[in-house]
């Protein structure tokens, strides 16, 4: 499959978002943004002097890399975790302690500067490798599916940082599944469908149009009958006394850090559980 882009043009300063669904051609955009797919026909010319590109493939690359290192599970009593800390992380291909303190600042991970990396939440990950992202000063900075994995609030505090970077005078171009990922800050969009660009302007102009074609697509399914629903006597079930999930004296810790100690639980049926924390 071949990614066609007949005309794209991103200015400095800009902000875009790039949509599609999987499959679309997302992520070969994102490469071929950043220089790292070849070109098969037509003609490419960038001015933006450092282009950085960071994906969600990077970030479990650079996770499973460090727990590579050694497993602590099994280091003996007198051996020392060889893993990395946050800051080393961060200074991976540029040393400079200033500026990592600085970006550090700026996305609120200042505490976490002396942990070792691979003990950190998916969260905390994502602000460290755009901390890593940042040291060489990009013009061009591209993320690929930043919010892929994050809980609510955490997606929310990302799109702020990158609201802040937007600020800044960086130029960012995010790729998303879908239009409500979109951040605020946002002001030009794309459009991709089967490898192909089929859509690109002003953030309103665009999404005026998306919100046109998924009303009409709505109207095409008035007619649409439902599926027949299923035979509940054809479906095995448990007794109506019998818990549906049991747990029995668990115990979960995380880098000596105890998460789970001793629990018992069980979800009886009709019983509705929501579980909340940071």
């Amino acid at each position: 499959r071949v990614l066609r882009l007949d005309a794209l043009t991103l200015e400095g300063k800009s902000q875009w978002a790039f949509v599609g669904a999987n499959g679309s051609g997302k992520s070969a955009l994102a490469r071929a943004l950043s220089g790292e797919l070849p070109l098969l026909e037509g003609s490419q010319h960038g001015d933006f002097p450092r282009v950085v590109r960071l994906s969600f493939e990077q970030l479990q690359q650079l996770v499973t890399q460090e727990w590579q290192r050694n497993n602590t599970d099994m280091l003996s009593a007198d051996e020392d975790d060889t893993g990395r800390t946050t800051a080393e992380v961060i200074q991976d291909e540029i040393h400079d302690p200033g500026r990592c303190a600085t970006l550090a600042a700026l996305f609120g991970i200042t505490p976490l500067l002396s942990r070792r990396f691979k003990y950190l939440s998916t969260g905390e990950t994502r602000k460290v490798m755009l901390c890593q992202a940042l040291m060489p000063k990009p013009d061009l900075l591209i993320l690929d599916e930043p919010f892929d994995g994050l809980d609510v609030a955490s997606r929310a505090q990302l799109a702020e940082h990158l609201a802040e970077l937007a600020q800044r005078g960086y130029t960012l171009a995010i790729i998303v599944n879908r239009f409500d990922d979109i951040p605020e800050f946002i002001d030009h969009v794309g459009i991709l469908a089967d490898c192909t660009l089929t859509r690109t302007g002003t953030r309103e102009a665009v999404l005026a149009d998306a919100l046109i074609a998924q009303l009409a697509f709505s109207e095409t399914l008035a007619g649409t009958a439902l599926p027949a629903p299923e035979d509940p006597l054809h479906t095995p079930t448990l007794p109506a006394d019998q818990a549906r999930i049991q747990l029995r004296d668990g115990v979960v810790q995380y880098n000596d850090s105890p998460i789970l100690h001793h629990l018992d639980w069980e979800v009886l049926p009709g019983q509705h559980w929501q579980i909340v924390g940071p």
